[in-house]
This record gives C-alpha cells, sequence and structure tokens, in this order.
C-alpha cells in the first residue's frame, strides 16, 4: 500500500512542482484522500489536439417538451410492443395542408392574370404497421381536391433482408431530388419549385433494393410506367431508378459538427413518349394563360439526373440540387435553400433561388402561387423559356414540424424569348397551415 502511495504522490508532484509536493506528503501522512487531488490544467492547445483526434458525431437538433401536445399527439400510436413477435406497432398517419396566394402576374402584351386562390392543398389519412420484427407497412388515402386527384397516394411495404438491406414494395413515389424526395410536412416552402414540380415521378408501383452502410448508400429500382388513381398496373417497360448518397460529419472552429449529404439520383425513362409517370401531369391540349396559346404536346423526358448537397449545423441549414431532364426536349435548373433558425424550434427563416431553363420555345410549364403544379387542372398554367424565381419567408412551428404555419413573399419572371409566349412577372404573397401526424 505505501508503495502504491508512494508512487501516486511521484506522479502528482510530476505534474505540479511544489505545491503537488505539498499535497503528495499529506496523502503519505494519510491527511488527505487521493480522491481530493485536483490535477492541474492539460498544456494550452492539448485539449484541442485531443479533441480533433475524436471523430466529429453530428447530433440532430431535438424538439422541446410540450407535455399537452406531445400527449395529444402520442394517441395517434394505437399499439407498441416491441416484444409482439407478431405485431410491434400500430399507428395512424395523415396529414391536412391549407393554401393560399395573392398577387397578380403581369403578362407583357396580354391582360394580367389574378393569383389570388386559397385551396385545400393536402388532405391525407392513412395507417402504418410493424410486423414481424423487419417490416413496415403504410397505407395513405389523398382526400383533398375533385374526384379527379382523390387517389391512394401510397400503398407500400418495406422489408429488412438483411442488416442495412431493404427491399421496397407497392405504389409509392422513387426517391429523386432533394425536394421531390421530401415529405410535404418536411418542406421548408409553401410549394416544389417550378422544375421539381416538372420533373417529379408520379406515385406508381415499383420495387426498390437499397443498402444503408454509413457513409455511404444506394438503391436500384424499377417502377411503372402507367399511372392509376388507385393501383396501377404495369405498362410498357417503365423506368429504372439509381441512387448514390454520401453522409459525412466535420468539426467546426466552436467545436460542433455540421453534417453533409450528397446525392447523386438518375432516371432512365425507357417508355419515352408513352411514359403516363414521367411526366406525370397531361399538358397536350391546354391553354397557356400568358398569352392563351395552346400546348401541342407533354414533355417526354428520357433521362433525369438531380445532383446537390445538403448541409446542416446548429441553427443553419443549406439545400442546392442541380437538376438536368433530356428527351424530347432539354431541361435544366437549380434549386438554392438556405434556411436559419431565428427562434430555435420555433421560428425559422427561409429564402429560396430557383432558376430553370430549356432549349426549346414553351418548354418550361408550371403555375404560380398556390396552384403551381402542373398536375392539377384547376391550376393555371404558365410557359416559357426561363424561369427565375425569388422566395423569403418565415416558418412558425407551433408543435414541432407537426403543427407549422408558413408564410412569404415570392417574385417569379417567366420568359419565353425563343418562342410566342409573353413575358410574364409577379409578386405573389404566400400563407399557408399544415397540420400533420
Amino acid at each position: 500500500m505505501r508503495t502504491i502511495l508512494i508512487l501516486t504522490g511521484a506522479c502528482v508532484c510530476s505534474l505540479g512542482g511544489k505545491a503537488a509536493a505539498n499535497e503528495a506528503l499529506d496523502i503519505l501522512e494519510g491527511n488527505k484522500d487521493v480522491s481530493e487531488i485536483q490535477l492541474p490544467p492539460a498544456p494550452e492547445g492539448e485539449e484541442d489536439e485531443l479533441l480533433e483526434e475524436k471523430p466529429a458525431v453530428f447530433v440532430p437538433p431535438t424538439w422541446q417538451e410540450s407535455p399537452v401536445l406531445d400527449d395529444v399527439w402520442s394517441r395517434a400510436v394505437l399499439f407498441e410492443d416491441e416484444t409482439n413477435p407478431w405485431v410491434q406497432q400500430l399507428a395512424v398517419m395523415g396529414m391536412f395542408h391549407w393554401s393560399g396566394s395573392w398577387g397578380t402576374a403581369e403578362v407583357e402584351g396580354a391582360p394580367n392574370v389574378n393569383l389570388d386562390t386559397t385551396r385545400t392543398r393536402r388532405a391525407r389519412l392513412g395507417a402504418r404497421m410493424k410486423i414481424f420484427g423487419n417490416t413496415e407497412l403504410e397505407a395513405v388515402g389523398e382526400f383533398a381536391g375533385d374526384a379527379n386527384f382523390q387517389r391512394i397516394e401510397r400503398l407500400k411495404g418495406r422489408t429488412r433482408v438483411m442488416p442495412n438491406h431493404y427491399v421496397d414494395y407497392g405504389k409509392f413515389r422513387p426517391t429523386f431530388g432533394i425536394e421531390q424526395s421530401k415529405d410535404p410536412q418536411e418542406l421548408l416552402t409553401p410549394e416544389r419549385s417550378l422544375l421539381s414540380s416538372m420533373l417529379m415521378p408520379a406515385s406508381t408501383l415499383g420495387v426498390t433494393f437499397s443498402q444503408d452502410c454509413a457513409p455511404w448508400d444506394w438503391g436500384l429500382g424499377w417502377f411503372s410506367g402507367a399511372q392509376d388513381r388507385y393501383i396501377p398496373g404495369i405498362q410498357g417497360n417503365g423506368f429504372l431508378v439509381a441512387n448514390l448518397a454520401y453522409e459525412s460529419a466535420e468539426r467546426l472552429e466552436d467545436g460542433s459538427a455540421m453534417r453533409t449529404r450528397w446525392h447523386l439520383d438518375y432516371i432512365y425513362n425507357m417508355d419515352g413518349d408513352e411514359s403516363r409517370s414521367i411526366p406525370r401531369y397531361q399538358m397536350a391540349g391546354r391553354l397557356a394563360s400568358n398569352g392563351a396559346q395552346r400546348i401541342n404536346r407533354n414533355p417526354a423526358f428520357r433521362h433525369m439526373v438531380s445532383t446537390g448537397v445538403e448541409l446542416e449545423a446548429d441553427r443553419f441549414a443549406f439545400e442546392g440540387d442541380f437538376q438536368l431532364a433530356n428527351g424530347d426536349l432539354n431541361a435544366w435548373g437549380m434549386t438554392l435553400t438556405p434556411s436559419y433558425w431565428a427562434i430555435p424550434g420555433t421560428l425559422q427563416v427561409v429564402g429560396r433561388y430557383h432558376y430553370a431553363d430549356t432549349d426549346q420555345a414553351g418548354g418550361l410549364v408550371g403555375g404560380l402561387g398556390a396552384g403551381s403544379d402542373p398536375f392539377y387542372d384547376a391550376s393555371p398554367v404558365f410557359i416559357g423559356d426561363e424561369f427565375h424565381s425569388f422566395y423569403l419567408g418565415a416558418n412558425l412551428h407551433v408543435y414541432q414540424d407537426k403543427m407549422v404555419l408558413l408564410n412569404g413573399v415570392e417574385y417569379a419572371l417567366m420568359k419565353d424569348e425563343a418562342g410566342g409566349g409573353f413575358e410574364t412577372d409577379a409578386w405573389i404573397w404566400h400563407t399557408g397551415a399544415r397540420v400533420s401526424f
């Protein structure tokens, strides 16, 4: 025992000089316990070196607890028992999204278009089950709009066949692009950008194989070229989807970590202009609101590529996505979306710049305001060959991302210098509310 104390005293003396030597003598004489000794701090710079040696780990921000609302939302889970060998969870899920826009599209050389619109953009209800310890099933119906758009939005299963290996099957939307791949309740802006809506595939019958082997993850799938309100069939050769992503974390100067995710998505449409899934809308025969031009044909895309990066660190986040589509016309563009938590967990400031271009007169099609998605017949449609959009807004998170109020202003400019369209620009005020569970 005395030998251990002598060694301890020697270590303390080597670290602390004269003061440490006195404390060592106190230990030997029994006047102090070893646990009472405070070792001197590490030399300046040594702590930073030790910190840098540790791998950076990004910890996603957590929502503040709300006893009342937490209890209300938890009731969506009807049954949960991880030890049950058959059914581990049964829950209801849904979303209500109301959207409104106010503004005027000023059309050069033609009558202006009133963009004042309010609508129930989405009204979804469904259920989720976890079964057999490795499978999750989802069924979601869409009830907004008229009968033409009320449909089964998603009827999907996911099975883990091996650790980190999954098979997805059923009716669902393939992964393509940042905005297109997000669930609507996660969107930072009231609606997706023009090119994202143009290129987004339909929710259709498909199967994908994927692996999440951090930092890489990949997926490969096939989807039908058919489109149906309920269960699509197998039409034509369909289209192939390939996904590749890399995610990492790096340490910042203040010691916090930043998450970086890069993605590359590719779609090959084997059916060309015979596909009803790419694009998912029908434009042939429609009249453009800027100039009353009749749209002669639906765009046909053969190859589509999306690549970009997502950054997230503390209060700041950024999404940047570049997209390219090739077929009977070429269309390309980019979307840059920074965001900042002015009040963490409560008020988020969001900006977005969107640019789209094409090599064909009238090759870009889309709406403005609350009716920006060309999939819906009620949307006023504008055409052109170059588009710019600037959006600035604020999202008030009443309860996490499950109850959100969105407000913002957008300036949009549509040009059609190569065709017979009319240049259109608009200032638009957006407002909306989303509730999901």
